[in-house]
């Protein structure tokens, strides 16, 4: 505690400066001085991939404020309305959507996943009876972003992710046990 108190109320800490081995930096100017200069057309080529991320970009962020967020925006109103639980998210340039039921959920992710593409993937998670026995079904659709993405577009992702939820609430009879070594019987 003595040595807090100290430390404490000896004012500023100051920190010594590193300083590089004079023959290391030698060396290291004499590798590195020659690549110095890029040449004028690897610019040329990053100003253009700047120049077409901002377009990715700027058609990213319409079809966002056009088509995804009131679609969203509609379908937090209805999901909150029916009184299903639900969870809207976001994080970085993704926009994430989670349905909770009773032994399932489904998640909805919208996002750039590179610089010309918007993807909704689709997770579909079932609960099994044993912690860790989950299962999940997930589906990925990629639009591209070189051009405009028409809005129609947001609405059929959210209704296929909708329909499969739904469609995976219903599950197949269970299949009969056959002891090790018995066929099957043949439906006739």
């Amino acid at each position: 505690m003595r040595l807090a108190n100290r430390l404490a109320s000896a004012g500023p800490v100051f920190y010594p400066v590193i300083m590089l081995d004079k023959t290391f930096a030698k060396w290291w100017l004499g590798r590195v001085t020659p690549y110095r200069d890029v040449p004028p057309d690897k610019l040329t080529a990053e100003r253009e991939a700047v120049e077409r991320l901002g377009d990715y970009n700027q058609n990213y962020a319409e079809f966002l404020n056009r088509a995804v967020f009131p679609a969203v925006d509609d379908l937090v109103k209805f999901l909150a309305k029916s009184g299903i639980v639900h969870r809207v998210s976001t994080w970085g340039n993704q926009l994430s959507l989670r349905i909770h039921l009773a032994w399932r959920w489904g998640e909805l992710v919208i996002m750039q996943s590179h610089e010309d593409c918007v993807t909704f993937e689709h997770h579909i998670i079932t609960e099994g009876e044993k912690r860790g026995e989950d299962s999940a079904e997930d589906h990925s659709h990629q639009y591209d972003l070189r051009d405009p993405i028409p809005s129609p577009v947001a609405e059929n992702e959210l209704q296929f992710f909708l329909s499969r939820v739904a469609q995976d609430l219903v599950e197949p009879p269970p299949e009969p046990e056959i002891p090790p070594g018995d066929e099957p019987p043949t439906q006739v």
